[in-house]
């Protein structure tokens, strides 16, 4: 056997001369051999050494074979067990392979035969390391097919919005425009002024104008296709001037605003005033979210953080709060276009999937974690090679999920 391929036995037998015996033919062979004088001790030796092979004796003082064996199969490792009796016969085979053994063999033991049952036995348990290999690779490309197909039925949905936002942001900007000249107008004439009754009503359809040329906006952003600038930045740089804008309104809503940005964070390729947009839509979430909580009451709390996973080689930016939770079965809308949970008149339903289109054209990720403190994070993720698409990285996501739990169960 070369180095790598040595395999453990295990022989546990009150036996002495044959536990020796056993022994040093084994390690002729380049087994390396542990024995143990009876049951207990070699359940004790089995847990310690982790054996790929178990050479057992039936008939021993105490705890004989056969119970031993069913604790053997109980145990989280796993090895392939050779019952040895000298009292042989069909009822203690069938009894031994029913608790799970390999094979058994009669006493006294001829070692050919031995050594032609070991071999099957390694063999054995080379085909299941290879099946197993080739399970876990088969759920490891499931698992990116089914993040790739949400990516790609996400990408069709976008390309959806943005060839019809590209035709209604057309027709509609000049109309918009020409009703903005006339609010202004409006706004100035003193008649309207002079009345507040009248003065609020216009003021009102000023807002709701407002409003609409929001989501007019937006649904340019999607039909332009921004490339964005990117410059080589730090994440912290967008995420601290998301922070600075709201500070104040934050304080205004009775809500506490906390930043934690990991210092010497890594570089990448980003457009700091998209990625700024993402920070600021995930704020205006969180306070919408609080507000329902709270109601402009203290008790409302919103924390900042980016993190760094070497592992994965992306940087990290996420957003937490107390406010309102998730409504269940939602979840995988949160970034289709037009999707709101938000009352009618306030939300847009762009917000998010903006949010999404601009991340997935940083090659990161977006999403939101339930964390045990029965709060929730938003989060995207940026890689540090700008090549890289995490997308393609099917762990990422767990380990961003884990880090967060454990970033903010320690805060």
């Amino acid at each position: 056997m070369t180095q790598e391929n040595i395999y453990k036995v295990l022989v546990i037998d009150d036996e002495e001369i044959l536990r020796d015996r056993l022994k040093q033919l084994l390690q002729l062979d380049d087994y390396e051999v542990t024995t143990a004088e009876n049951g207990p001790k070699g359940i004790e030796e089995f847990s310690r050494i982790s054996p790929d092979l178990v050479l057992l004796d039936i008939k021993m003082p105490g705890m004989d074979g056969i119970e031993v064996l069913h604790r053997l199969k109980q145990l989280p490792h796993s090895a392939e067990v050779f019952i040895m009796t000298g009292h042989g016969g069909l009822e203690t085979a069938i009894l031994a392979m029913r608790e799970g053994a390999f094979d058994y063999m009669t006493k006294p033991i001829e070692y050919d035969e031995l050594e032609i049952n070991l071999k099957r036995a390694i063999a054995k348990r080379q085909l299941e390391a290879r099946e197993k290999l080739h399970v876990d690779e088969i759920e490891s490309v499931n698992k990116k097919l089914k993040i790739q197909g949400v990516q790609l039925l996400q990408s069709a949905k976008l390309a959806a919005v943005g060839e019809l936002g590209a035709g209604v942001a057309h027709e509609m900007n000049q109309p918009l425009m020409a009703i903005a000249s006339h609010m202004e107008i409006l706004l100035l004439n003193p008649a309207i002024t002079s009345d507040p009754k009248l003065l609020e009503k216009v003021q009102k359809i000023k807002d709701q104008f407002a409003r609409l040329s929001t989501i007019v906006k937006r649904m340019h952003d999607y039909s332009s296709g921004r490339t964005g600038s990117y410059v080589d930045e730090t994440l912290n740089r967008p995420v601290h001037d998301g922070y600075y804008l709201f500070a104040q309104q934050f304080k205004d809503h009775n809500i506490e605003l906390t930043i934690n940005l990991k210092e010497d964070l890594s570089r990448t390729k980003l457009d700091r005033h998209q990625i700024q947009d993402v920070v600021i839509n995930f704020l205006i979430n969180s306070r919408d979210a609080v507000d329902d909580v709270f109601s402009l009451k203290e008790g409302g709390r919103i924390d900042i953080v980016t993190r760094e996973l070497p592992a994965n080689d992306c940087i990290l930016a996420a957003v937490r709060d107390n406010g309102i939770s998730v409504q269940e079965g939602t979840e995988e809308s949160l970034f289709n276009p037009f999707f709101t949970t938000k009352p009618v008149g306030k939300g847009t339903g762009l917000g998010l999937s903006v949010c999404y289109n601009i991340i997935k054209n940083h090659n990161g990720i977006i999403g939101f974690t339930a964390l045990p403190d029965k709060r929730k994070a938003f989060y995207f993720a940026l890689p540090r090679d700008p090549k890289k698409n995490l997308v393609d990285d099917a762990g990422v996501i767990p380990a961003i999920q884990e880090d967060l739990k454990a970033c903010f169960s320690a805060a």
